[in-house]
């Protein structure tokens, strides 16, 4: 039988359909799990500018995984199978890179590890990739390498200061230990060759317990509330309020990036929501300390950072930290308003506008926490208002408690100093 010729083009094919929906669902799992243990290690995170800032980068992750799993649902489509079936070494891998002993190994292993190997699995993609059959897949692809080196070179002055400040050799074995679990197991996009064997620097560290109390800075003065227990009697004292609030909804971010962590067996939604409202509480923040720096107050110092809230309902479970918090939210975006329109009235735009965009992302939150609230109480209603009112009898029991405790010194003392001093530098003509 004679064999038929074919055409052959001077290009010939590189890869199919299946091997490119193999790769893109590597680096999903990669970038899904990398998102997963920088939000379950951010509730044990003591560095200030390292817990305000890694948000952004988790939502950023977020979006990457996202686009990457979309597109391998499209290419395999119908089929639906793109969080599962994942290769058990590459998952083992990721999920030993929470057993960092400290913020600089976390960055250590998680950074320049297992981010720069993403660097060079997604430029070793487009390299091979079709730039027509695969072009949809390029379209946003082509961008990740750039973002990755962005978030690098963020990283690279915090971890240089964290680094000076733990045992050096301690931290290069970890990050030698990591990249050496990495290549055996052939690398992110795998290989033929894989011995998978953790070495024993790994394999010996204890398993991740996210801590009950969340960690904070250790040059901030200890403290048990963070609210003033009395209410504000001057527009400028509410001025100050309103920027301690603020700066303490780092406890906000603190706890959906935890259940995105604690919580390893929920749909997609829940991980790409999560990381964005962690995110939107990390700026929420910042937003408070941008305002209370540029009056001359220090965070930790001149009024306290602690995660009252969060540590009020820890002993319950993550699922209560979470239920208070949407609790506190069910009311937000009326009193945000609120809080924009008597801010603004006053001539304080930066206050106004702070309130205006938190508003803005209170009002998505209260959808996040109905709906993933629900979700884990099998769509009963009933016992998740029921859980609503709980948490927050629990909580004005405990910050009653709390109230009779401790006077807030010497907080009060050093915050009506600032405000005497910026009230006399006006009358001064200062600015």
């Amino acid at each position: 039988m004679t064999q038929e010729r074919a055409l052959v083009m001077g290009l010939p094919g590189k890869r199919t359909v299946e091997e490119a929906s193999e790769w893109v669902k590597r680096l999903y799992v990669t970038e899904r799990e990398l998102m997963r243990t920088l939000g379950g290690y951010h509730v044990h995170i003591a560095n200030w500018e390292l817990k305000k800032r890694l948000p952004r980068h988790i939502w950023q992750d977020s979006l990457r995984a996202n686009a990457l799993r979309s597109r391998v649902l499209e290419m395999r489509y119908p089929r639906r199978d793109v969080d599962t079936g994942h290769d058990p070494l590459l998952s083992a891998f990721l999920s030993s890179l929470i057993r960092c002993g400290n913020d600089a190994e976390l960055i250590a292993g998680v950074y320049y590890v297992a981010k720069e190997a993403l660097i060079e699995a997604y430029e070793a993609y487009l390299r091979d990739a079709d730039p027509l059959d695969d072009a949809p897949t390029i379209e946003f692809m082509k961008r990740y390498p750039a973002d990755l080196r962005e978030q690098l070179a963020e990283m690279t002055p915090l971890y240089e200061r964290l680094a000076s400040g733990v045992d050096r050799e301690a931290l290069a074995a970890w990050r030698g230990s990591v990249a050496a679990y990495l290549r055996g197991i052939g690398g992110l996009l795998g290989g033929k060759e894989q011995a998978g064997a953790v070495p024993a620097a790994i394999a010996t560290r204890p398993a991740y317990v996210p801590p009950l109390v969340p960690r904070r800075d250790p040059s901030f003065v200890p403290a048990a509330y963070h609210m003033p227990p009395k209410a504000p009697e001057r527009f400028i004292e509410r001025q100050v309020w309103q920027g301690i609030n603020h700066v303490n909804e780092i406890w906000a971010a603190e706890i959906p990036l935890l259940t995105m962590w604690q919580w390893d067996n929920m749909p997609w939604e829940f991980y790409l929501d999560s990381a964005r409202w962690g995110f939107d509480e990390s700026r929420h923040c910042m937003m408070g300390e941008e305002r209370l720096k540029a009056w001359g107050f220090e965070a930790g110092v001149d009024y306290p950072v602690v995660a009252d809230h969060y540590i009020s309902m820890s002993g319950h479970g993550e699922l209560y930290v979470l239920a208070l918090l949407h609790a506190f939210e069910t009311n937000g975006p009326s009193w945000k308003s609120g809080l924009k329109a008597d801010f603004e009235a006053a001539g304080d735009t930066a206050s106004s506008q702070d309130f205006d965009y938190d508003w803005a992302d209170e009002s998505i939150h209260l959808a996040y926490g109905h709906k993933w609230l629900l979700h884990r109480l099998n769509g009963d209603i009933d016992e998740l208002e029921d859980l609503k009112l709980e948490t927050r009898r629990l909580w004005l029991e405990w910050i009653g408690k709390k109230h009779q405790e401790w006077d807030y010194e010497p907080f009060l003392e050093r915050i009506q100093a600032k405000i005497a001093a910026l009230e006399s530098g006006r009358e001064a003509g200062e600015p």
